[in-house]
Formats: C-alpha cells, sequence, structure tokens
C-alpha cells in the first residue's frame, strides 16, 4: 500500500481560535466551571473502539467518532520502531507507555463537523469538500498512557497468561510451558497435548457454570488429574487419543460410533479400544495474535475543559499470519 507523508493543512492541522463556549462530558460526567460561577455538565459518550489511519508515513492517526452530533476525538502520535510495537507486540507487558502531549508530535484533538463522519474522511489526505470542520479544540497539556496487552496468542480459548507464556513475569517468553514438548509453546500452540484434537475443542464448551471461563471446568472425560486438552488418553482406555483414529485422517473427532443411542467419539468412549496405529501429527497450526492497545488521555487543557482522565478506548489489531518471535 502507499505510503503518504502525513500532511492535510486543510483538515488535520488546521488549527483555529475559537472562542466560543462549550461543556461537554466523555464517558463520565466532568465538571466545568463557567465564567459566571455556574457549573454546567454535556453528555459526549463515544463507543471507545478505536480506529487507525495506516497511510501516512511520519504519524499514526488513532480516533474515535461519533454521529449525532458530528464529532471526533483524534489523538496523533509518530510513527516508529517504537510505536509500530505498541500494536503488534505485549512487551513491556504490566508497564504503559507515556506519552506527553505537546501539541507538535503528539497531539490530542476534539473536534465537530458539519457531517457524520467515518474512517475514510479521516484517514484522507485530502479531506472531501463537503466535510467541514465546526469546533476545534486541541489540547495544550496532558499525558496519553498506552497499555499493551494480548489475551489470546493462538485464539485456542485460554489467555496466554494461562497457558504459561511468561512463568516468571520477566518478560522473557523463552521458558514458556510447553505441555506437549514439541518445540511449540502451549500459548502459540492450538493444540496442546499433540491428540490431534486442537485445544478448543476440549474445553467448557457448554459454559455451564455460566462464568465464561473454558479453565473453570475444561472437559476431563475420564476424572484424571489431566484435563482433555493436556491428556494425551482423553478416555483413559490405554489407547492414546491419537492412536484411536479409525479412518486415519488425523482427526480423531470424526471416527465414531453409537453407544446407548449416543455418537460418540472412539476417544471419548473407554469401551472402545482398539488402537488404530500412529496417523501422525497435525502440521496445521496456524498463529493468529489479537493485540488490544489501550489508550488512557490524562491531564488535558482544553481552553474551558479540564479534565483528569478520558478513557480513549482500545484499538483491536488481528494480525492473521503471526510469525512469533517473542
Amino acid at each position: 500500500m502507499k505510503r503518504y507523508n502525513f500532511t492535510n493543512p486543510l483538515f488535520l492541522f488546521k488549527i483555529e481560535s475559537m472562542k466560543r463556549h462549550f461543556y461537554f462530558l466523555f464517558c463520565l460526567v466532568f465538571i466545568v466551571a463557567c465564567d459566571d460561577g455556574d457549573i454546567l455538565t454535556v453528555d459526549l459518550v463515544f463507543d471507545q473502539e478505536l480506529e487507525r489511519c495506516d497511510d501516512f508515513e511520519d504519524s499514526y492517526l488513532v480516533f474515535d467518532t461519533r454521529d449525532n452530533p458530528d464529532e471526533a476525538l483524534i489523538l496523533i502520535f509518530p510513527r516508529d520502531e517504537v510505536n509500530d510495537a505498541l500494536f503488534t507486540s505485549a512487551t513491556p507487558v504490566d508497564s504503559p507507555t507515556e506519552m506527553t502531549i505537546n501539541m507538535s508530535t503528539i497531539r490530542f484533538i476534539y473536534r465537530t463537523y458539519n457531517r457524520s463522519v467515518n474512517a475514510q474522511d479521516m484517514c484522507a489526505i485530502i479531506p472531501p469538500g463537503d466535510l467541514n470542520i465546526v469546533d476545534d479544540y486541541e489540547a495544550d497539556t496532558g499525558t496519553v498512557d498506552i497499555t499493551v496487552t494480548i489475551e489470546d496468542d493462538d485464539n485456542d480459548g485460554i489467555p496466554s497468561i494461562d497457558e504459561g507464556r511468561d512463568p516468571n513475569g520477566d518478560g522473557d517468553f523463552s521458558d514458556a510451558q510447553d505441555s506437549d514438548l514439541d518445540g511449540i509453546p502451549d500459548y502459540l500452540d492450538e493444540d496442546d497435548d499433540n491428540d490431534n484434537v486442537k485445544t478448543i475443542n476440549e474445553l467448557d464448551e457448554e459454559n455451564a457454570d455460566g462464568d465464561d471461563n473454558p479453565l473453570t471446568d475444561p472437559l476431563n472425560t475420564d476424572g484424571d488429574e489431566h484435563p482433555n486438552y493436556l491428556d494425551a488418553d482423553d478416555d483413559g482406555d490405554g489407547v492414546l487419543t491419537r492412536f484411536e483414529d479409525e479412518n486415519g485422517d488425523m482427526n480423531p473427532i470424526n471416527d465414531t460410533v453409537f453407544e446407548n443411542d449416543i455418537l460418540i467419539a472412539h476417544f471419548l468412549n473407554n469401551m472402545e479400544t482398539m488402537d488404530y496405529g500412529d496417523p501422525g501429527l497435525t502440521d496445521d497450526n496456524e498463529y493468529t495474535r489479537t493485540v488490544n492497545t489501550h489508550f488512557l488521555v490524562k491531564g488535558i487543557d482544553l481552553d474551558i475543559l479540564r479534565a483528569t482522565d478520558i478513557d480513549l478506548g482500545t484499538y483491536i489489531n488481528v494480525i492473521s499470519d503471526y510469525t512469533p518471535v517473542d
């Protein structure tokens, strides 16, 4: 994709001197003192689901918009190798990155428009002719805390932190847990026990306890100390799950038989003890990293608005063909 120099004097970098007074509340109710001593609040609620412009060479533009009224909150900061990592990596895991608003390289802006705006409008090098900025307020002070988290690196239904991604909490993932010793750590392994049944298919799918946590009560067919997703012999019949693959297609799930009028897979039926031999291991492990980048704006001053914290929201970046390097 062609990348452009971040210049847009008519739209993004046009700062007008506005003298009208307005008051708003962003997510929380901010109390604003008026010149005449009155205190007013106005409701301004965004969905906190952020979007990002990627086509500018020198800067990132992260924004949130809403309709009725037609408004946008805009954060601009440099595009470089360090800031690229904010959308791809959870290192450092626990410490937020802080940026200082300076009205130059790091900017926070509130704008209203004459019509609704979308990502195409916000990211346009030349703004549409029918789009005009009505109100334009930019913070001259404040900071931005940016926290990056990765819930589930391999999208197997188990948060990476619960799969031993960083057992020592030192930010070094090289010693991550590898239950099946196949060289792929659990947090990146779609099949943590190498039984050819993906981990996501061996968890608490029914959610009977209603806590939406697949680890609270994961499937454990044989009732031993190992839940199915970490058990190479799920039904405890002495035959490895992988070897109960009758048709040899490396998918034990589709090898079934009726027991008491219920269709059940061999690997979950301890009455079925036929060993069909080793069909081999699947080699289709895929990495799809989902990175959540959260922005908290603190201590801003937009002429008449002073706020302690503004929860700008979270940008979600899904990396489909992710190559693990951590």
